[in-house]
């Protein structure tokens, strides 16, 4: 494998490490914050910065800022999407289920579903590697996750939250397609610029609704910390470094990095918050590397190369 192709590998693997760090700042922060109220200032903090970068970038090089109507209308439902369809419906989601139920069906069945949607729509095809590699990644999930005495749980007390973690990971599938298509046609920082500003319009009224004087008064210094890490590492930094390995790798090699999300969490908790790690846990996370060498290693297609060469020089 060549220098330029591992980036991408790369790119989701930092985007990962930042996520599962997230978590553990949000363990901190997400006792302080409203979840709908955190999500709502972040997408709002971030989309004017990410304005200024991308005019000022485009401006210098002389780059148009256009995009078809059709295509605009998609990245604005996307950033919909990702801030209320995905953001949000999880904060409410483990309202009526927990934590360990959210990393196996909010998050382990995002891969399993767009690799169906992906051969649905002929995008991939069923090989050995995806018929090992996939199950032996959730099922080394589900071990990191009860393995860490998390609290998995599946009942009727649980039953509207797992519904809802189910309808994310459908939701986060079909993200990671239309998404792949948008990456392929136009420079990334304008799709991200689109995609933040749209999460931030409809999450507005909401902080208007609830924030006041008094309620950030209320808000500690450790909210705020996680506010901020939350906005510009995990979500800017986040978000652009993912859709640019995504452009590269397409919807289904993107979605499997995924798996690699309670590893990183363990990590940063076991660092962070002083959690302990146990042997389940560590054998859950050699079982998902070595899912994800195997699935990495399939060979499927990643999109029109062409086009993801003119996105790499508009960019």
């Amino acid at each position: 494998m060549s220098q330029r192709s591992i980036l991408p590998h790369l790119g989701f693997l930092l985007v990962y490490l930042l996520w599962g760090i997230n978590i553990s700042s949000m363990k901190i922060g997400g006792q302080e914050w409203d979840p709908v109220m955190f999500n709502g200032l972040r997408y709002i903090s971030i989309a004017p910065l990410l304005w200024l970068f991308t005019y000022s970038h485009f401006r210098k090089k002389g780059i148009s800022l256009r995009m078809e109507s059709r295509d605009l209308g998609r990245i604005l439902f996307l950033g919909i999407l990702s801030a209320i369809g995905m953001e949000v419906l999880l904060s409410f989601a483990l309202q009526y289920s927990n934590a360990a139920n959210g990393s196996v069906l909010g998050r382990g069945f995002m891969p399993v579903l767009t690799v169906i949607i992906s051969l649905v729509l002929k995008e991939i095809r069923m090989s050995y590697r995806i018929l090992i590699g996939l199950p032996f990644a959730f099922a080394s999930v589900i071990l990191i996750v009860a393995g860490g005495g998390q609290g998995l749980h599946f009942g009727q007390d649980t039953l509207l939250g797992d519904g809802l973690l189910l309808l994310r990971s459908l939701l986060g599938a079909i993200y990671l397609i239309l998404m792949s298509r948008l990456t392929s046609r136009y420079p990334l920082m304008l799709l991200i610029s689109w995609e933040m500003t749209a999460g931030a319009v409809s999450l507005l009224p909401y902080v208007l609704w609830k924030a006041d004087a008094a309620y950030f008064a209320a808000i500690p210094a450790s909210g705020w910390i996680s506010l901020v890490y939350t906005s510009l590492l995990a979500t800017m930094v986040g978000f652009t470094v993912h859709n640019w390995s995504l452009a590269r790798l397409g919807p289904f090699k993107a979605s499997v990095y995924g798996y690699t999300l309670p590893v990183s969490a363990a990590v940063a908790g076991y660092f962070l918050l002083h959690e302990s790690v146990t042997v389940y846990q560590v054998l859950g996370g050699a079982g998902v590397l070595f899912a994800m060498y195997l699935l990495q290693r399939d060979r499927q297609k990643t999109g029109n190369p062409s086009a993801v060469k003119r996105s790499t020089q508009a960019t």
